[in-house]
């Protein structure tokens, strides 16, 4: 996870943009590093907290206070479907176990499909997360106490093969009933068909 902490405080480049840490910070506990994210020319993009593990506690990453529209130059940056929302979740090297939570209540898309029943691989982001390895979803939004911060969705990745094919089967069958029963939401049924079609060929 140091990775990530490094290539924000060099800044990372993407569209004709640097995304980069403008203020980085101790967190909670010494494992713990937070970090402000802004645009060059422009204002304060996101926040990050990385947590690098410890002994049984594996990484974690959280993705949070994201402003949907940022001001660069004579430009406005559009944040969710953009390049920079691509680049900044593939920065995270989450080991097999480990977890990322991503904040989603500004994300409207995202948030209409999680209202409504989508699940979570099916959503906007969900697709995004499950294209980059993780096969493991939570929707925290009900968060559990003060401390757990705002509505997010939790990934997880595989602990191994075998983990990876439960995870896919579960998958599947949720796909499966929300094909059967149908959606409001046309992107997000396309999406499950599409995945359908990909767990068939690594499942068998």
């Amino acid at each position: 996870m140091e990775e990530v902490v490094e290539a924000l405080k060099r800044g990372v480049h993407v569209g004709g943009l640097r995304v980069y840490a403008g203020r980085v910070f101790p967190g909670r506990f010494p494992e713990e590093i937070n970090l402000e994210v802004y645009v060059e020319d422009g204002g304060r993009l996101l926040n990050i907290k990385v947590f690098k593990g410890r002994g049984f506690y594996r990484p974690w990453a959280e993705i949070f206070g994201i402003v949907p529209r940022v001001r660069v130059g004579r430009r406005e940056l559009h944040y969710f479907g953009s390049e920079v929302e691509d680049a900044v979740l593939r920065l995270f090297p989450i080991p097999p176990g480990g977890r990322l939570f991503v904040e989603y209540y500004e994300d409207e898309e995202t948030w209409r499909e999680m209202r409504h029943g989508v699940p979570p691989p099916a959503t906007r982001l969900g697709y995004k997360l499950l294209k980059l390895g993780y096969t493991w979803f939570k929707d925290w939004y009900y968060p559990e106490g003060f401390m757990e911060g705002g509505i997010k969705l939790q990934a997880e990745r595989p602990l191994g093969p075998e983990a990876e094919r439960r995870h896919l089967r579960e998958i599947r069958e949720e796909l499966e009933r929300f094909l059967e029963r149908g959606s409001i939401f046309p992107d997000a049924l396309r999406r499950a068909e599409k995945i359908l079609g990909e767990i068939g060929g690594r499942l068998g």
